[in-house]
């Protein structure tokens, strides 16, 4: 395809249903019903991005289908696939159903956001995108998930008819205040030795001086999937931190889970590394930093502009 050719159709990379082909040579760009807005770049896939596609298992495009959805509702247009995304997404481990069921509760919230909307259930269920939101393969997965919201009282169901009751809007109000009201900030960086000092007089009195507990979680390896911990933390931080120096793909992969969460993340990368960083996030407003106490210093201002302060901050400044 070539600059200003009209958008053409064929099946989904990830999922197969149809979808619209974008983009140029470079940028083969899909935008699908299910999956979402996401990109191959011909100079990583070597002009073949579905090869590396192909051998995962079946299952793992519940997982991608579902990580596309997470980013793009974070503000990432067109998310860019690599095979090392691939390999990582591919580790993540499924959510269990009650955390697939509150995904769905808020999507169903947020496209029919009031008490008096209805639909059939059934079609709820075969709806893509929200298939694709719940982390289901099918409507037979995501029917499940329907039926454990109709259980809990979270939907209405009359006949095959629902909608969401007020308890489930209730539900939904709850599931946005708890990141909002945490006292933590997860710091994703490298633990090399280099950056020991970093965290000590950097990241961590940054973030306690804004009155925040800061969080960092030592697991280097992914053997087997991405730590449940360090999924488990993410969703309790209020914000995230993520230090790209070094090149740290779990950095990377860490800050991409915290964005498809909702959550703030602020990104900083020491000043002589900034050339290094991935040219997808060239464009964001990374904090630079030359030594701890400048860190130390610019990091808490920018949490307190942005996050502001946190519920331990009166104590920090006595």
């Amino acid at each position: 395809m070539s600059e200003g050719q009209p958008d053409s159709r064929g099946p989904c990379d990830i999922c197969g249903n149809d979808a619209v082909y974008k983009g140029n040579p470079n940028r083969l760009m899909r935008d699908c019903p299910r999956c979402g807005t996401y990109e191959f770049r011909s100079d990583v896939a070597n002009g073949l991005p579905v090869e590396w596609l192909k051998n995962k298992a079946p299952q793992h495009f519940v997982t991608l289908s579902g990580w596309i959805r997470d980013q793009n509702d974070a503000g990432t247009e067109f998310v860019a696939i690599t095979p090392d995304v691939l390999r990582r997404v591919s580790q993540m481990r499924l959510p269990g159903l009650r955390d697939r069921a509150a995904r769905a509760l808020v999507a169903i919230a947020t496209k029919y956001p009031s008490v008096e909307s209805s639909w059939t259930l059934r079609g709820l269920a075969e709806d893509l995108e929200l298939q694709a939101r719940s982390y289901s393969a099918d409507a037979a997965s995501a029917w499940v998930v329907m039926c454990l919201l109709i259980e809990e009282g979270y939907l209405r169901n009359h006949g095959g008819g629902g909608g969401i009751s007020v308890r489930g809007l209730l539900e939904v109000e709850s599931l946005e205040r708890a990141t909002s009201d945490s006292a933590q900030g997860f710091v994703a960086m490298s633990f090399h030795d280099n950056l020991r000092d970093a965290w000590i007089n950097g990241f961590d009195p940054a973030i306690r001086a804004v009155g925040f507990n800061p969080l960092r979680l030592d697991n280097k390896d992914y053997v087997g999937g991405i730590s449940d911990q360090i999924i488990a933390e993410i969703r309790h931080s209020r914000f995230a931190i993520a230090d790209y120096t070094d090149q740290i793909n779990g950095v990377y992969f860490e800050a991409g889970f915290a964005l498809g969460l909702g959550l703030t993340v602020i990104p900083t990368c020491q000043a002589d590394q900034f050339d290094n960083l991935h040219f997808d996030i060239r464009h964001l407003n990374t904090l630079k930093w030359h030594e701890p106490s400048d860190l130390a210093e610019n990091l808490a201002r920018r949490i307190r502009a942005i996050i502001g302060t946190g519920p331990f901050y009166m104590e920090t400044e006595r």
